[in-house]
């Protein structure tokens, strides 16, 4: 995707429409994303916005949550048949656990 000449002045709403965010939200067959996914847009963000830009996050894209003292996840992603992407719990969820 080329950037517009313009981009800095954009609104949510005319990146939204711009690059048809709409039609892509609804494609409920786009795969899942993995951590390769999440490097390929933070490096995107980096190179477009500028390598000083921040893009941290303590916990990693694909591993918003913390292990309990299993170390089983809070949750799981998977495709609901009729109604599309969720994630569903695989163990009950502390009060103040990090899920994001």
């Amino acid at each position: 995707i080329r950037r517009p000449d313009d981009w800095e002045t954009w609104s949510f709403h005319d990146i939204h429409n711009g690059f048809k965010c709409g039609a892509h939200a609804k494609d409920q067959n786009k795969p899942l994303p993995d951590m390769e996914y999440w490097n390929f847009y933070r490096d995107t963000f980096k190179r477009v916005v500028g390598p000083s830009a921040a893009f941290d996050d303590p916990i990693p894209p694909t591993e918003g949550y913390t292990l309990d003292e299993n170390g089983k996840q809070p949750y799981y992603s998977k495709i609901s048949p009729g109604k599309g992407r969720g994630l569903f719990a695989s163990r009950d969820i502390k009060k103040g656990e990090v899920v994001h």
